[in-house]
This record gives structure tokens, sequence and C-alpha cells, in this order.
């Protein structure tokens, strides 16, 4: 029973109410809901309207029950507010008359108003292009111009510059090299004989080998070899090397 009597008011709900007899016809209101991007507007909030009314029963029967609520609340009303509104038919239809002049005035200096939405963004879209075409392009275009060959002049004077820079360092640097090395061997065979005697010695100290000295059968030398004194190990690598 609750089931027949919520689709009966969704039935009545669906159904627009039938307009009285003795209303009167606002063209300015009809002609503003027939701009395209205003009528596009209100198809977009219906549709959001409607989604949100069927979302679930719950929200249905709401909004159903209100919008019955509206309608009767209009069919009331119309005893009272007819007299009203034959009262007011003269400076309603009066200010009518002026809305659909200031209309007719802002269709003629701007017709984009009749264009759907999609086209208004696609004109505002090439307009922007157009300008940009014309006056943005070709002043770029001129800077780029003027100051490309300016790079270029600056590149073709700096390559060659540094080129020759390159050339007169390199033989400077190699010969510094052949006279740098030969000085550092030289150093190295007369220091390593005098440094070598004073590295055994901090061996020794640091690593005394009683047995060895109890036996004495080692050479000097040779008691003053120990495999875990670093000192020892890099002198003897050194010797190594030199002997090489």
């Amino acid at each position: 029973m609750a089931s027949t009597n919520q689709s009966e008011s969704v039935a009545a709900t669906a159904s627009p109410a039938p307009a009285g007899n003795d209303g009167i016809t606002i063209e300015s209101v009809n002609r503003i809901s027939k701009i395209p991007v205003v009528e596009s507007t209100i198809q977009t909030a219906t549709t959001i309207y409607e989604k949100i009314k069927d979302y679930n029963t719950v929200t249905h029967w709401t909004l159903s029950t209100a919008e019955n609520t509206v309608h009767k609340a209009i069919e009331v009303s119309k005893p009272i507010t007819s007299p009203v509104v034959h009262t007011l038919e003269g400076p309603i239809k009066k200010v009518d008359e002026i809305l659909c002049s200031g209309l007719d005035y802002v269709e003629s200096k701007v017709p984009a108003i009749k264009l759907p939405p999609g086209e208004i963004l696609l004109q505002i879209y090439n307009n922007t292009k157009e300008y940009i075409d014309h006056n943005v392009t070709p002043k770029v275009q001129n800077v780029y111009s003027t100051v490309e060959p300016t790079i270029q002049t600056a590149k073709h004077m700096v390559e060659p510059a540094i080129q020759s820079a390159k050339n007169i360092v390199d033989p400077a640097v190699q010969s510094a090299k052949n006279v740098v090395e030969p000085a550092v061997q030289t150093a190295y065979h007369l220091v390593e004989p005098i440094v070598q005697p004073a590295v055994d010695k901090v061996n020794q100290i640091l690593h005394p080998h009683p047995e060895h000295n109890a036996n004495n059968t080692e050479t000097p030398e040779q008691s003053t070899e120990c495999p875990e004194c670093p000192l020892n190990s890099n002198s003897n690598s050194k010797k190594n090397e030199h002997q090489q």
C-alpha cells in the first residue's frame, strides 16, 4: 500500500502542474532562459537535481514530498494572487518591455551570447591564438633575429681564442711534466738511503725481539725486520722496488 502511494506521488511530481488561464507571460524571462549559456546551466542543474533525487528512496521521497507541497501551495494561493496579478499586469508588462529592450541591445553588441558554450570557448581560443600570432610571435621573431647573429659572432670569436690558448698551454704543461718527473725520481733515490736506516731504527725500538738478541743468530738488519710493523713493511716494499 505504501509503495502504491509512493508511485502515485512520483507520477504526480513528474507531470508538470497545469498553468492557469489568467497567468501573465513574461517574455524577458523566456528569452533569458533560451540563451544557450543559461539554458545549458539550467539543464546541468536539472540533471544534478534528478541524480540527487534518484540517489536512494529517502532522497526520492523527501524531494517528491517537497515538490507536491509547493504545487499544492501554488494551487491554494491562486484565488488570492490572481486579483493582485491582474492589478499589477500593466507595470509588469512595462518592466518586461524594458528588459526585452535591454536584451536586444546586449545581443546586438555581443553576438556571441547567442552561441552555445562550446562555440564560445572555441571562439575565445581562436581569438587568443590569432592575437598571439599577429602581435606576440612577430616580436619574438624580431628579437631572435637580432640576438642570434650576435651570439654566432661571439661564438666564432671565442672558439678560436680557446683553441689558441689550449695550443699554447698544452706544450708548456707537457714540458713541465717531463722536467718534474725525473727530478722527483732523482730526489727519491737520494733521500731513500738516508731515510731507510731511520725507519729501521724506529721499528727496532717499537718492536724489540729479545729472543733474537739472545740467540744472536741474525744480523742487526734482519733483527729489525718485523712483519707486524707497517713502517718496516713499507720500507721492505720500497727496497724491493728499488732493487727491481
